[in-house]
């Protein structure tokens, strides 16, 4: 979702003495200097950072799993020794030259996995200046040495960073405002970065942030890449993904036919219209365009999937000519379900005219229609006594307060889950609590008001579990960061996003949705935040496209954890459906479907088709579609390629997950997103087992090689 730098910290040049100079044996005396970096030639001639580090390697064999403090003694143990695997030894004239450049690499979090294995990112700095979006993972085995790393380093032209820019940071902020155009929140930010563009060239660049959250229906904190010299903009993203239907709006459908067929002279063609999504028509019509030289020959029939028929020409006109225009059908399809074939029948019946039915189209409004009311049925034996709407009868770990009342808010998991109240307003903020007098939530008699805090609650929990017992991880960073959550943002609000600090849940407006708090968008949300304090794919290009998937994937995760202890929690392929009016629950009515996203008529489910669907929601489906091939095996739609048989939704998730937050970078492909997986699918199972062979086989199904 975006790059999000949260235990980083600038690399301090050490400058030598004329001893050091004279004599590199003595350069050992200022090793002892905490955190200081020199910049020499690495492998293949590319520059990296060396550590002033001691000539020997420290196990980190003992330190604690998770996320590890940058200063702490485990952290830099390991952060020296992968600098220095990273580097040649220094000469004298290379450390002053390095000198004179600053240092190339700087640490951005240390990782300690539940293998043992230690994880050091680091950041790519150029004669100062942050490479945007580059990094290089150094991975140290259970025995603190350097079993592999992970990124490339290009060789970046003398001076981009050290040359002043022509541009003045205030000038590429008003650049970035009047792009955007409106009012935004908050002064914008402005940070100097070395940019590399789609052709490989890299800039002297800054990255502008602009936010505009208030009062808008799709929230914004648009980054823009600003040419610090000529001020073109050399990129621009949206770093809140938010959560809307990218396909055709699921209350308007529509589907188009142009046969071009001939009408034979007392005789009759038919076409066909295919309504993949299922809803339920409130509305009708049918724009027709036939040629004909006596349209009182013709019988123009539709016929829905169920075989309910509507007229629209019984052999009327006289000498009229052609039959064109839209005709409504509403009081005979009213109540029909969408989904399945549709058919127009055109009969002539008379001799001597002939014609051509050039093309017709279905235009639907579905009924709208509210979110089901959980049953209310009584709940199972142990402490699941909170009603939640989209999940049953759940347990949720509150808060009692001095009045004596319950809030939502859980001390029980990291450093928290708490979820608050906007009060409708357009940007969440403050902790107004929700409260419930006896801790027994979703009862009949309770504020209707409790109902979305009772799922956010649930659903935040959940991920919580999800990462901490599936992916062996303590909250999204790694360190128990705190989940907090706001229902009830604006009005009637079709959206729930991360925004890098907290949850933002709309309520719906019981036409498109119902609240958006279920598990698989509380859990694909979270997950943004996930993937912003790890890899922190780009949410653009191919890594947003991987960036929404990861979330997809997450989500569905949360999903699949929670039906295996809640029986009344269920799990599907779909994205959003317990949501997604008008068939709340229904999985074949949601945003995306990971079994086939080309389902929603808008993803892509193969590479081969991703030149045509490189908005991130869309091709989202090529990965979306992989890892469900690796979890139940099957055929991916466009190639036709089979997995036989998957590894299971554990390690499936375990395989995913793993890739996410230990192997990939800010710029990772769908390729090099391959390549992560078979590395972690490798960590965990062995280099020749059936699920690094499944992960292959997936990716080489959606075309991914």
């Amino acid at each position: 979702m975006s790059i999000r730098r949260t235990d980083g910290q600038t690399p301090v040049t050490l400058r030598p003495t004329t001893e050091t100079a004279k004599a590199p044996a003595k350069a050992q005396n200022v090793l002892r200097v905490k955190d200081g970096f020199e910049s020499v030639k690495g492998v293949a001639g590319t520059t990296t950072a060396a550590a002033i580090v001691p000539p020997t390697t420290t196990s980190t064999q003992g330190a604690a799993q998770g996320r590890l403090a940058l200063d702490s003694k485990e952290a830099q143990a390991a952060i020296q020794t992968s600098l220095k695997h990273l580097t040649p030894p220094m000469t004298a004239s290379s450390l002053l030259a390095a000198n004179k450049s600053g240092p190339t690499l700087a640490p951005k979090s240390v990782e300690r996995d539940e293998l043992g294995m230690t994880h050091v990112r680091l950041d790519r700095v150029h004669e100062g200046v942050k490479v945007f979006g580059e990094q290089v993972i150094s991975h140290l085995g259970t025995d603190g040495k350097v079993s592999s790393v992970t990124g490339e380093q290009n060789p970046i032209p003398a001076g981009l960073g050290s040359q002043k820019p022509k541009l003045a940071p205030q000038a590429a902020i008003d650049i970035a405002k009047k792009e955007l155009g409106g009012k935004a929140d908050k002064q914008p930010s402005s940070e100097r970065v070395i940019y590399q563009d789609v052709e490989g060239k890299y800039h002297s660049a800054y990255q502008v942030e602009v936010t505009q959250i208030a009062g808008q229906e799709k929230p914004k904190k648009q980054n823009y890449i600003i040419d610090a010299n000529t001020g073109k903009v050399l990129e621009s993203f949206n770093k809140i993904g938010g959560w809307s239907k990218t396909s055709a709006a699921q209350l308007q459908v529509n589907g188009t036919a142009s046969p071009n067929v001939a009408i034979p002279d007392k005789g009759q063609v038919q076409s066909k219209i295919n309504i993949p999504d299922g809803v339920t028509v409130d509305k009708l019509s049918v724009d027709l365009n036939i040629k004909h030289t006596w349209s009182g020959d013709l019988k123009v029939t539709v016929t829905s999937p169920s075989g309910k028929s509507a007229v629209i020409q019984d052999r009327k006109g006289g000498s009229k000519d052609d039959i064109a225009g839209s005709f409504d059908l509403s009081s005979t399809f009213a109540g029909e379900s969408t989904k399945g074939e549709w058919t127009i029948t055109v009969e002539d019946k008379a001799a001597r005219d002939t014609g051509t039915l050039n093309n017709w189209s279905l235009n639907i409004t579905a009924k709208e229609t509210t979110p089901p009311p959980t049953d209310p049925q009584n709940p199972p034996t142990g402490t699941a006594d909170d009603l939640s709407m989209y999940s049953g009868h759940v347990d949720l770990k509150t808060t009692k307060n001095a009045d004596g009342t319950y809030s939502l808010e859980d001390s029980t998991r990291g450093k928290g889950v708490v979820t608050y109240d906007a009060k409708n307003a357009s940007t969440a903020s403050g902790q107004t609590k929700i409260t419930d007098d006896n801790d027994k939530w979703g009862e009949a008699t309770d504020p209707a008001r409790a109902k979305a805090g009772i799922d956010a609650h649930y659903g935040a929990a959940m991920t919580y579990d999800f990462l901490k017992n599936v992916l062996g991880r303590d909250s999204i960073d790694g360190a128990g960061e705190k989940l907090v959550n706001y229902v009830h943002v604006k009005n009637n609000y079709v959206n729930a996003y991360w925004d890098g600090d907290k949850m933002s849940y709309g309520d719906g407006d019981g036409k498109q949705s119902g609240p958006l708090t279920t598990l698989d968008i509380a859990g694909h949300e979270i997950a943004h935040g996930l993937t912003e304090r790890t890899a922190g794919l780009i949410y653009s290009g191919e890594s947003g496209g991987l960036n929404e998937s990861f979330s997809d994937i997450i989500g569905t995760g949360v999903e699949w954890y929670a039906a295996k202890n809640n029986p009344e929690a269920k799990w599907n392929w779909t994205v959003g459906e317990a949501a997604w009016t008008p068939n709340n629950g229904d999985s074949e009515d949601g945003l995306r479907y990971m079994n086939d996203p080309t389902k929603d008529n808008y993803s892509v489910d193969n590479y081969k088709n991703y030149p045509k669907q490189t908005e991130v929601h869309g091709s989202s489906g090529i990965s979306n579609n992989a890892f469900y091939l690796l979890v139940e095996g099957g055929k991916n739609k466009t190639s036709g390629l089979e997995v036989k048989g998957g590894v299971g939704m554990e390690d499936g998730l375990k395989i995913f997950g793993r890739a996410l937050t230990t192997y990939m970078t800010p710029k990772t492909t769908f390729a090099q997103a391959r390549e992560a997986t078979i590395k972690s699918a490798t960590d965990l199972y062995g280099a020749t087992s059936d699920q690094v062979q499944k992960v292959k086989d997936a990716w080489t199904a959606v075309g991914v090689n």
